[in-house]
């Protein structure tokens, strides 16, 4: 299946010129605004799930800078943008709760290629990267299981470093301060809370 060609999108804001959003701007040396607006759910329900204002965009540049260059330089390998900016539409078709900061431009879903997800977030936890909350999250299904790290960033205000793990097994859900891995290994991350 082929996609569609990325292109600019202009708007206008009452009160302002119109702006320019190209989902082809660079956030930082290694993330482009489209990595974090691209959703297959988005496509599906022909969703706009570009960033209308200049804070998101500003977010978006802040999570990238100082989270995701220092966990790829970390690891030295791709990291991959799952779920990045959410318009409140496909935050809500996703199961996102009303205050996520994906809404904000503020949050990230991430793999690290060739890295599991529990050893990358054990590992991002304990260094000294600005990040907000890391979240290992898993999604086990009677026939399959994901998953992925949530990883958030304020560009403006304190960065609180919480470390937590979302378990979600059918209907269940289960949240954990620290880090715990479906099979049983733990890391508290509370030394990394500020």
């Amino acid at each position: 299946m082929m996609g569609k060609a990325t292109r600019a999108h202009s708007y206008t804001l009452p009160g302002r010129t119109p702006a320019l959003i190209d989902v082809r701007m660079k956030l930082s040396p290694h993330f482009s605004l489209g990595e974090f607006t691209k959703s297959q759910t988005a496509e599906k329900f022909q969703l706009y799930n570009i960033p209308r204002e200049e804070a998101e965009v500003a977010n978006l540049r802040a999570l990238a800078t100082s989270v995701l260059e220092p966990v790829r330089a970390l690891f030295g390998k791709y990291v991959i943008v799952t779920s990045g900016f959410r318009c409140v539409t496909l935050n809500r078709l996703v199961g996102g709760v009303a205050t996520s900061q994906h809404l904000l431009g503020e949050a990230a879903d991430i793999i690290v290629r060739g890295v599991s997800c529990y050893e990358a977030a054990c590992a991002i936890a304990a260094t000294d990267i600005a990040f907000d909350q890391l979240i290992y999250e898993v999604r086990v299904r009677e026939d399959s299981r994901a998953e992925w790290l949530h990883v958030s960033h304020k560009r403006l205000g304190g960065n609180r470093r919480e470390v937590l793990t979302i378990i979600r097994k059918g209907n269940d859900r289960t949240v954990q301060t620290g880090l715990h891995s479906v099979d049983g290994e733990t890391q508290t991350g509370d030394e990394h809370a500020a």
